[in-house]
């Protein structure tokens, strides 16, 4: 039969009462720490989680402001370009103004010295017609018979055409 020694009984009565104190002793400290350890671990999973979260939303604010800021920039240069094409058809209508102004004046002016030299021309073609006429007649003009004929040569210069 089998033989139970002593040392071996107090051997196993060791072994379960150290199993016992390393349960109340060691086996919680280290089941807290490992909880610990893993809540630890899980904190930083949802953390990370949380901050990627963040990130994201971040970036597609930062992706929305950044198409914003793209379709301002592009109304303010539609605007500048459309207020620049009404400036330059401004300056062309007042270029155009302007220049048909100095064209009408010029062309008044040149009425006006058209119309200068022809009573020129018809006071010189009057004296020279009385000038002639009296040599041709041979007598001496009067003061009176000069301005009616001058008068009369008037009339008649003034149905031709010039």
């Amino acid at each position: 039969m089998l033989e139970f020694n002593a040392t071996l009984i107090a051997q196993m009565f060791n072994f379960v009462i150290l199993l016992i104190f390393l349960r109340f002793v060691a086996y919680k400290p280290i089941a807290k720490l490992l909880k610990d350890r893993q809540d630890f671990i899980a904190n930083n999973v949802a953390t990370a989680e949380e901050e990627r979260k963040q990130a994201q939303e971040l970036r597609e604010q930062y992706l929305a402001d950044m198409q914003k800021a793209r379709e301002e920039a592009q109304a303010i240069i539609a605007q500048a370009a459309k207020v620049g094409e009404i400036q330059a058809q401004e300056i062309i209508a007042a270029a155009k103004e302007e220049s048909n102004r100095v064209k009408d004046n010029a062309l008044k002016e040149i009425e006006r010295e058209k119309e200068k030299a022809v009573r020129e021309l018809r006071d010189q073609v009057t004296v020279l017609s009385v000038a002639v006429a009296g040599k041709i007649i041979g007598q001496t003009i009067t003061p009176e018979i000069q301005h009616d004929m001058v008068q009369q040569f008037i009339r008649e210069a003034g149905d031709l055409p010039c």
